[in-house]
């Protein structure tokens, strides 16, 4: 797995590639926690770009709710963009799509990607 950050003047966008599993849910927690503000603040927006991620299993989506939690009791917010179908489609079936505030592709490129 690879993280990559980009910050912008609206949000952090941390963009992850190749799996998020067992073996790297961690390291992605402890990036987000590293890497964004761990204070209190109403403007704070994390976006996970999942362009490029190839596979997630179900220690991947708790490591998700988990952050997504996390970015919450910061009073942020937090969304996913640019999930691929069969990412997607995982998503469906566990019941979290309606869980997580997702940005189209075409909003994603408008406002966030550099």
């Amino acid at each position: 797995m690879e993280i990559n950050l980009k910050k912008n003047a609206d949000a952090f966008v941390i963009s992850i590639s190749g799996s998020l599993d067992i073996y790297t849910s961690l390291d992605f927690k402890n990036f987000l926690e590293t890497n964004i503000p761990n204070q209190p603040t109403s403007n704070l927006h994390v976006i996970i770009n999942l362009e490029k991620l190839n596979y997630i299993d179900s220690s991947g989506i708790g490591m998700l709710i988990k952050q997504l939690n996390y970015v919450q009791e910061l009073q942020g917010k937090f969304s996913i963009a640019n999930m691929k179908p069969a990412i997607e489609k995982v998503f469906k079936v566990a019941g979290l799509t309606s869980y997580f505030q997702t940005i189209s592709e075409d909003e994603y490129r408008e406002k966030y990607a550099v």
